[in-house]
């Protein structure tokens, strides 16, 4: 392949070009990119320097948007946890959405002035110098968050947002195509239990790890088996959280709900949810914190939605004993929580 080299990198000969054709094509067809031709076309004749550039913008942007999802994430729940003052009704999600957009911002534009120092490459984003940048390269339009299950979401970029390398007189000049990351949830602290419970008990989100869904049957596994200590065991690892990344128990773990609440929600303290039923999640809450508030009355059901409306629950027995959560209280559900978790039989032998 035959190729000249200026002092800022390589460019291509025509007859490279004609052995990259190939490549392009393949590119078009599995890429998904805004005016894909005429980007990569561009980036083969502008040389290793500049596809490095581009490469790298590309990359800065999806990182910064995984590592601000999870960083607003974290930082709204420490909001909540440290001011014991929950988000009004709708805002959490705009909260967490411009924060992500600052982040995202500060790391583009700071990578982007680091690869022209770097590169002698002139760098512009929406048409604009980087170097003339004070403030945004991306806005709250360009930023949404798409949540497809409970334990998670998505924070989806737009994409056609023009980008332009310079190289002395050459011009390079994409879109970036849309960008999607996923935002685990797991590990972050949960306002909603430490709030309601008067600060009395706390709840990290990690997930219940033997629920079993095929899309239309859900299977929660709680009533598989009795353990040597004569409770359900699957039941009993949920409630202690056993075997939890944090190796911290009893901390009970969150299993997909559709009539829990989502993260939001818990964000906002709200008693029921708004949010599709796929986004939805419970825990358990073990003892009985707010034992006062229930007038002494222990047979309440510990999902904790409803634990913190009141609701009566019954307990269940395991070889005609009651089962006891890991503090030592009777572990009581509402009949609608038997029902979906597979509870309803109400003793196991």
């Amino acid at each position: 392949m035959s190729i000249i080299r200026d002092e800022d990198g390589y460019a291509f000969t025509p007859l490279a070009v004609l052995l990259f054709i190939p490549v392009i094509v393949i590119a078009i067809s599995y890429g998904s990119i805004a005016n894909e031709a005429n980007m990569l076309a561009a980036l083969t004749m502008g040389g290793d320097v500049t596809v490095t550039v581009v490469g790298s913008i590309y990359s800065t942007v999806e990182k910064a948007a995984a590592d601000a999802g999870r960083n607003a994430a974290y930082n709204a729940s420490r909001n909540v946890i440290d001011n014991a003052e929950f988000f009004q009704a709708g805002t959490s999600k705009a909260n967490i959405t411009r924060n992500i957009v600052d982040a995202i911002n500060d790391n583009v534009i700071n990578t982007s002035q680091e690869l022209e120092g770097q590169t002698g490459r002139q760098i512009y984003i929406n048409n604009i110098p980087i170097t003339n940048y004070t403030n945004a390269t991306f806005t709250t339009s360009d930023v949404t968050i798409t949540q497809n299950d409970p334990f998670g979401f998505s924070v989806e970029i737009r994409g056609g947002i023009p980008v332009k390398v310079v190289q002395r007189d050459q011009v390079y000049e994409f879109r970036l195509p849309q960008v999607s990351s996923y935002v685990s949830l797991e590990g972050i602290e949960d306002p909603y239990i430490w709030i309601n419970t008067k600060f009395r008990a706390s709840n990290v989100i990690y997930k219940y790890p033997y629920y079993a869904s095929n899309g239309t049957y859900a299977d929660y596994r709680l009533n598989e088996s009795v353990d040597s200590d004569g409770r359900l065991q699957n039941l009993w690892y949920c409630l202690n959280g056993t075997d939890n990344p944090s190796n911290i128990t009893p901390r009970p773990y969150y299993f997909v709900d559709p009539y829990g609440l989502s993260f939001f929600d818990r964000l906002e303290n709200r008693s029921s949810s708004a949010d599709p039923q796929y986004t939805r999640m419970s825990t358990f809450i073990i003892g009985d914190p707010l034992l006062e508030d229930h007038n002494g009355n222990q047979y309440i059901s510990k999902v904790d939605r409803e634990y913190f409306l009141g609701i009566a629950g019954t307990t269940i027995k395991v070889r005609n004993s009651v089962m006891y959560d890991p503090l030592g209280c009777p572990f009581c559900l509402s009949a609608t929580y038997k029902d979906l978790l597979g509870l309803a039989a109400n003793n196991y032998s």
